[in-house]
């Protein structure tokens, strides 16, 4: 699996993470974890948006916010829909990719005042809001400990 960022249509240089187990919009920060996902197949054009830096919890509508959560929630078959979205071109740019909710008909995952959210195809500007550009994930490169010369 591809570890990628989720960039917003029209917010250039914002990407979708988490951040205190709720999905965000920011620009990149050295928290670069928090911005890498993959997308996990499951089945028939549907996706998981999985977490790369907490593999066991996915990106979930519950109360129509985003949250990143694990399955061991009180109701893991609604937790499996929840997390599960169809992978769509994307609704304002075909070259960019939309998600829409397997169990709330017509809602998609969007971002407003910087938050994501599942929220209805009639919502106001949900087309530029819901559509992201899938780039590849920043990877942290450890330099290993720093070297002191020995006459220093």
């Amino acid at each position: 699996m591809s570890r990628i960022n989720l960039e917003s249509l029209n917010f250039p240089d914002h990407f979708i993470r988490h951040s205190s187990f709720l999905g965000e919009l920011n620009k990149m920060d050295n928290l670069i974890n928090d911005f890498a996902f993959t997308l996990v197949g499951r089945g028939s054009g549907r996706v998981s948006i999985q977490s790369v830096n907490f593999p066991d919890r996915l990106l979930r509508h519950r109360d129509f916010r985003i949250r990143l959560e694990d399955r061991a929630a009180p109701n893991p078959q609604l937790f499996d829909v929840d997390s599960t979205f169809f992978f769509e071109k994307g609704l304002a740019d075909p070259e960019g990719v939309s998600f829409r909710s397997v169990n709330i008909e017509n809602h998609y995952l969007r971002h407003r005042d910087f938050h994501l959210f599942l929220e209805h195809r009639d919502s106001a500007n949900l087309a530029p809001d819901a559509t992201f550009f899938r780039r590849p994930a920043a990877v942290l490169i450890d330099n290993g400990p720093e070297l002191i010369p020995a006459d220093d």
